[in-house]
């Protein structure tokens, strides 16, 4: 038996600090498993590390959903298999292509123009509400187009809000 700081197996000299620590081998003939470690979080910003033994930590490292430094696999296998499968079905068997039928709108619309004068000369004679009343009728009728029902509406709301004397000027002057 040689010196203690020699190691029992190969009789190498040992590192002080493992001497120091109470170790009789060296690194390359010892049994004995490195520890590793495993981060625990008990809260989102407090984590600490904890020392354990290889397989411990690989098997944590498998069931924690903030493991690092392994990938994990999945569940199911042959996703890609599945895709290419499928690509080149969809590659080689190509979907017929949509016959588009084009319906022709019939409906004509009295033009804004039209309509707007027809409704002023209805708003002079007849009043607001009926106005209204009767624009709703043509657009139910499809006489007139949505659109033009409500810029003529605007014009009629603008009529309404202006005071009487100026309202009954401007309508002489159109």
């Amino acid at each position: 038996m040689g010196n203690l700081n020699n190691c029992k197996k190969c009789d190498t000299k040992l590192d002080n600090h493992r001497a120091y620590l109470g170790y009789t081998e060296c690194l390359d003939c010892s049994e004995v498993e490195h520890y590793s470690a495993h981060t625990v979080y008990p809260h989102k910003t407090g984590g600490f590390v904890q020392p354990v033994s290889k397989t411990t930590s690989n098997h944590l490292k498998s069931i924690d959903r903030r493991s690092t430094g392994k990938v994990r696999v999945g569940k199911t296998s042959g996703d890609w298999d599945r895709w290419l499968e499928r690509y080149y079905h969809e590659l080689y068997n190509p979907k017929p292509e949509r016959k588009v039928i084009k319906e022709v709108c019939t409906i004509e619309h009295i033009d804004y123009d039209t309509l707007y004068n027809k409704s002023v000369l209805y708003y002079k004679d007849n009043g607001y509400q009926p106005t209204i009343t009767w624009l709703k009728e043509l657009n139910n009728k499809d006489k007139i187009s949505l659109d033009n029902k409500s810029k003529v509406l605007n014009e009629i709301n603008q009529l309404e809000v202006i005071p009487k004397r100026v309202r009954k000027w401007s309508l002489k002057i159109n």
